[in-house]
């Protein structure tokens, strides 16, 4: 196997330390493509489980022992892609194609971006509108800004610039919540961009909730292994790179850990559910409590009510009572009355005198007030004449003047 100068470009055989040709010191040009290519195969693997800064700084440091390792500027531009970085992917697809013009995959990047117009116009408006929005920003309109970012993020969900952004003038307006939410979305992106971890971190320390975040990236460059194991490059033969070892378990290992399983699983049910069965019970006793005192207190106010009913039927019997004995004292009063001025036309004056002793005089009108005086009158007169007479001892016939009986 051969390699070549990286002086002079000449062809010489694998193994040797030195060009054959011009005597110039390759090793120094072997460690430098070892470690191109090292930290190729560790950006390699970031950007397989979503660290996608990670990925770009390894990848750069490769780019900088070796800028012609097309490998390495080829997937620094599917990262640049990935977190909406459009311009720079293409930059790094340009330099690369210019580099090596045949059988580079750049070139199929390119033409796949190209080909779709509407798309490729659609990043650089999204690109332009962000630029305005964070000219809005500096000016203080941060409502605007905000409307202008989610249109954004609804044509370019990649665009982390945007999710930070966003995130900022929801934090700035204190909506940590909605800002916990548009962050999480930038880390599905990339899981480990210190932008988002140290804006998430201010959130968690105003609203004392630490945010959790989704352990496995979501899949974007590699959908199978041997994907990854295509775009793998081969290290240098000096370097050992470690398998991982699976090693079967045994039953009893195997028993005790579904073992544990189900005691987690039972302990787990017995903190949340019988807490929750707890809480519904005390909660319908709550209820059953209050809906007794409720019909209690219906039944103390309809025991008032009929208490008070009866109080007043009382009160209107007793008013009846004295109205008809009001009523029969009248009666009585002016049938006495009459019998009295019946006597009276008779002359007489002592029946008379009998029946006003049962009249009241309280009861009568004014006419029969009257009435009543007079004959009262009569009857007091003729009393007076009877006693002078007797007195006298005269032996009057008893016959009195009819002017005594009339006033």
């Amino acid at each position: 196997m051969n390699e070549l100068c990286e002086l002079w470009g000449i062809s010489y055989r694998h193994g040797s330390d030195y060009c054959p040709n011009c005597g110039y010191n390759v090793l120094i040009q072997k460690k430098v493509d070892y470690l191109s290519k090292s930290f190729y195969n560790q950006g390699l693997e970031k950007a397989s489980i979503r660290d996608l800064s990670g990925a770009i700084t390894c990848l750069k440091q490769s780019l900088i022992y070796d800028k012609r390792n097309i490998k390495a500027r080829n997937l620094l531009g599917l990262v640049y892609f990935e977190t909406g970085e459009v311009v720079s992917a293409l930059s790094e697809w340009v330099i690369s194609k210019s580099l090596q013009p045949t059988r580079n995959l750049a070139t199929e990047y390119i033409n796949k971006l190209q080909a779709n117009r509407n798309r490729l116009n659609a990043i650089n408006e999204t690109i332009k509108k962000y630029n305005h929005a964070l000219l809005l920003c500096r000016e203080g309109h941060e409502d605007m800004a905000a409307i202008q970012l989610r249109k954004i993020l609804s044509q370019n969900p990649k665009l982390i610039k945007g999710y930070h952004l966003l995130a900022l003038i929801q934090m700035k307006n204190h909506e940590w919540n909605k800002a916990r939410r548009t962050l999480r979305k930038a880390a599905r992106i990339d899981k480990t961009n210190t932008t988002t971890l140290r804006f998430l971190r201010e959130v968690d320390e105003q609203t004392g909730v630490t945010t959790k975040l989704e352990k496995k990236g979501k899949k974007g460059f590699f959908h199978s292994g041997s994907s990854k194991q295509q775009e793998m490059d081969v290290l240098a033969p000096d370097q050992v790179v470690q398998q991982p070892v699976y090693r079967e378990r045994s039953r009893i290992s195997l028993f005790f850990v579904l073992m544990t399983g189900i005691v987690a699983g039972v302990g787990a049910f017995w903190m949340l559910a019988v807490p929750a069965i707890r809480q519904g019970i005390y909660k319908e006793a709550n209820q059953q409590i209050v809906q007794y005192s409720e019909s209690l207190a219906s039944q103390a106010a309809e025991l008032t009510k009929a208490q008070n009913d009866a109080k007043e039927a009382t009160n209107s019997a007793d008013e009846v009572t004295q109205q008809l004995t009001s009523e029969q004292t009248k009666s009585t009063s002016y049938q006495a009355l009459l019998q009295a001025y019946a006597d009276y036309q008779q002359k007489n004056l002592d029946d008379a005198a009998l029946e006003l002793q049962n009249v009241q005089a309280d009861v009568l009108s004014d006419a029969q007030k009257t009435i009543y005086n007079t004959i009262s009158q009569a009857v007091s007169s003729g009393n007076a004449g009877s006693d002078d007479t007797s007195g006298d001892g005269s032996d009057d016939s008893g016959d009195y003047d009819e002017s005594d009986y009339y006033e």
